[in-house]
């Protein structure tokens, strides 16, 4: 093998890629990892801050290459506040003695959007 590749009468050179090109050059692809180092913004917001076009998806591919930036997803909702905590908390006491009458409550399998169907049989 090394013998073949020494004694080779043309000189050895890489194949062109096949497949597709990038869709953004190096300098881009900088820009896009300066940005999401510099402060907590989504895929979207960056790929608006580039102001190149291209897609939400190559903005994430790109990051995801940069070996500096740890990704996460961003929190769905914002966390229960006190209130909300406390109202949640006397909700729950105020029907915990509810006693019999939970018998006369028939509940049903959950949906896909995760909320519970909740018969009263009369």
């Amino acid at each position: 093998m090394i013998y073949s590749a020494l004694t080779r009468k043309t000189p050895y050179e890489r194949k062109p890629r096949s497949g597709r090109s990038r869709v953004a050059d190096i300098l881009s692809d900088r820009r896009i990892q300066r940005t999401a180092r510099g402060q907590k913004m989504s895929v979207r917001e960056i790929t608006r801050a580039s102001r190149l076009q291209i897609s939400k998806n190559t903005v994430h591919r790109r990051i995801i290459e940069s070996r500096y930036i740890i990704h996460s997803k961003m929190a769905r909702r914002l966390p229960l506040s006190k209130l909300h905590t406390s109202k949640r908390l006397q909700w729950a006491r105020t029907d915990m003695s509810y006693g019999d009458k939970w018998k006369a409550v028939l509940f049903s399998d959950e949906k896909k959007n995760g909320t519970s169907m909740v018969l009263k049989r009369t």
